[in-house]
């Protein structure tokens, strides 16, 4: 199926961003690539597709396109191999990239050359979030600035100073954005906690509201870390061994659980694959397959470790008396070790140098030794986890309260590029 906002929605969209009094929205040039979209990307094609779909299957005439797409992904299931109905989702789906094109370009990325605007917060929310610190510390608390951060996807962020008691502080507000990743604040907050009690250097949290009444999200407060983002090679063996240590932290700091290696992969699996069937309308049969692929594919390297999840320069900061704080911890779970080092230097990191001057620096800073079939393995998962989590940012970008223009791009434009990527690696193989 095609991955789609609704027509009316999408002009919406267009029309509030354009009529917005800041560029909170995304700037200009952003919603130019969003219109050349809407322009462009023509009738949804879900219908034609199904009951093309029908025919192949032998269905009765006239079933539905999520009966059409259900019946898909049991027939994908039922086989690996090359077969016609998987030749036309293949086709289809890089239809549907050409398509989306537009909208990729939108896409900031994670580029740490990006300068993103700043943005004052509304102060009806600085108000509250006084009020709500005044009756947590049980004295008066005044936020003297408050600003939005620009470069975070899955949280809303404000760099914000505060007096309690006559003493200053500089803070950092982290905010949920309507479940944008599938990650929660109590998540994020345990494995944060656990990490910093385990040893590992992670900013201290300092104030957490779960419930999403004060501001209409949960969000917690940890204090604001300095230093600075590193490229040059030290900066990258530093942000390498960071890595390296976490996977050495018990996983006991974050989850008691104890299961085996191979338990943790399936569950992992099972996980992005519920929430993509959260996400989606109809089943995606390209990414069932996928999830089957990995379970008859994907084993461990080793015994199960923290995985940061989203681990790569962008996320380090560098200070001369602190040294090297790791942050951004939504994606924290227990996992296999791989799945941070393929992410690193196959996903994340192909800005800064290429895939096969990543894996020499892996060896010589750490001496990681991975096959290439490992290295092609957990990169299919990473694909797939990416193609699952990206979709959660069209639900946000319909339903949620501050709507981006990257939050379009991400869930159809970055999540087919995923899917793409996944079935490079699984509709290659028999």
């Amino acid at each position: 199926m095609t991955i789609r906002i609704a027509d009316q929605a999408l002009a919406e969209a267009i029309a509030r961003a354009h009529a917005a009094s800041d560029i909170a929205h995304g700037d200009v040039s952003q919603w130019a690539g969003i219109e050349k979209y809407a322009a462009t990307r023509g009738e949804d094609p879900t219908p034609e597709r199904a009951a093309v779909i029908a025919d192949l299957l032998g269905l009765p005439v006239g079933t539905s396109s999520e009966a059409a797409y259900e019946a898909a992904a049991r027939s994908m299931l039922a086989t690996f191999g090359h077969t016609p109905l998987r030749e036309h989702l293949v086709t289809w789906l890089r239809e549907d990239i050409t398509v989306a094109e537009p909208l990729l370009s939108v896409f900031t990325g994670h580029g740490t050359d990006v300068e993103h605007p700043v943005l004052e917060v509304d102060q009806a929310e600085v108000t509250k979030l006084a009020a709500w610190l005044t009756a947590e510390h049980k004295s008066p608390v005044e936020v003297l600035r408050a600003e939005v951060i620009g470069g975070g996807f899955s949280r809303r962020m404000w760099r914000t100073t505060i007096t309690v008691a006559g003493s200053t502080r500089n803070v950092i507000v982290r905010s949920e954005q309507g479940g944008m990743f599938g990650t929660d604040t109590m998540t994020e907050v345990a494995a944060m906690r656990g990490l910093l009690s385990a040893g590992y250097r992670v900013p201290a949290i300092l104030h957490v509201e779960p419930t999403g009444t004060v501001l209409g999200e949960p969000f917690f407060i940890m204090e604001e870390v300095s230093g600075q983002v590193r490229l040059d090679d030290a900066g990258l063996d530093d942000i390498i061994r960071s890595v390296a240590e976490l996977h050495r932290v018990p996983v006991t700091a974050i989850d008691p659980s104890e299961r085996t290696a191979e338990q943790v992969i399936g569950d992992n699996i099972d996980d992005w694959l519920s929430l993509y069937r959260k996400h989606s309308s109809k089943p995606i049969p390209l990414i069932e397959q996928g999830a089957a692929w990995l379970r008859a594919n994907l084993e461990p390297t080793g015994p199960s470790v923290i995985v940061h999840g989203d681990a790569g320069p962008g996320n380090a900061l560098f200070d001369e008396e602190r040294g090297l704080t790791v942050l951004d911890w939504e994606f924290a779970h227990v996992g296999d070790a791989a799945e941070d080092w393929t992410y690193l230097a196959l996903i994340r990191g192909r800005r800064t140098m290429s895939a096969d001057a990543w894996k020499s620096r892996l060896n010589e800073t750490i001496g990681l030794e991975l096959t290439e079939l490992q290295w092609r393995n957990w990169l299919a998962y990473n694909h797939f986890r990416g193609a699952c989590v990206n979709l959660t940012a069209l639900t946000v970008f319909r339903d949620g309260r501050h709507r981006t223009a990257d939050q379009l791009a991400i869930g159809i434009a970055v999540h087919l590029r995923f899917l793409g990527q996944l079935t490079e690696i699984t509709c290659n193989e028999s």
